[in-house]
């Protein structure tokens, strides 16, 4: 019944750790940036306002990372300490 009880909590802190975070952050696309004069001036206002999504867009990324990285960091602090308490009720039961 120990062992049973053990492998229970072990599995019960290693489902927490695989627990992904909710919200994932993914790249804009980069915009097409056409390499011909001509081109470039018949499409400027267009070229013009996707470079400035596209920039809106990574600034948006970089911010999803840097909240992504934060709740990983938080998620990982707290498995870590659920993990040390398994640990110590091991180190009981084996005594």
């Amino acid at each position: 019944m120990a062992l049973l009880k053990q492998t229970w909590a072990v599995m019960v802190v290693l489902s927490w750790g695989s627990a992904s975070i909710a919200s994932s952050c993914l790249p804009p696309a980069p915009p097409w940036m056409p390499t011909n004069a001509d081109d470039v001036q018949a499409y400027a206002d267009l070229l013009k306002r996707d470079a400035e999504m596209y920039f809106t867009g990574v600034e948006q990324y970089f911010r999803c990372l840097d909240r992504q990285r934060r709740e990983v960091f938080e998620q990982a602090r707290e498995v870590s300490g659920d993990y040390a308490r398994v640990l110590e009720f091991l180190d009981g039961v084996r005594k």
